[in-house]
């Protein structure tokens, strides 16, 4: 870990889940469920993982309007959906921002195809990627 971060997840179909640990275990670092077992004290940057398929969570909401600059200075976001839309984040965005935390415009999306009426597996180099696009992120603010 080069830095002190976080890596922070809400996942109904374990796909968010997947890749936050992924990134943590890459990171060296710990990630957790959303909301957290400890709050984000002093973070340089937190990730945060999303499956974007319908309303985001009221408890990333909540969680988000927590977040202040003492929290952490940093959030990135990654998500994965059937979509590739970010649409969504513009909400958590627009609240961070105004709480005066840095949002990191470069928001890795991890497309998944919908089987039946509910999003499939993602796939290891999916997870590769997001690792890789993680790692590129930390490098840059190290």
């Amino acid at each position: 870990m080069k830095f002190k971060m976080t890596v922070l997840y809400s996942s109904k179909s374990g796909n968010a889940e997947i890749l936050a640990q992924s990134i943590a275990r890459d990171q060296k670092t710990k990630s957790d469920k959303i909301p957290p077992a400890y709050p984000c004290e002093a973070q340089k940057l937190v990730f945060i993982g999303l499956e974007l398929e319908g309303a985001i969570d009221k408890q990333v909401k909540s969680f988000c309007q927590d977040l202040t600059p003492q929290r952490t200075k940093n959030v990135a976001f990654f998500v994965t959906n059937t979509s590739n839309s970010t649409d969504k984040l513009q909400e958590l965005k627009d609240i961070l921002k105004k709480n005066g935390v840095n949002v990191v415009d470069d928001v890795h999306v991890c497309p998944v195809k919908k089987i039946l009426f509910k999003a499939g597996r993602i796939k290891q180099n999916d997870v590769a990627d997001a690792v890789k696009w993680a790692s590129n992120l930390v490098d840059s603010m190290a």
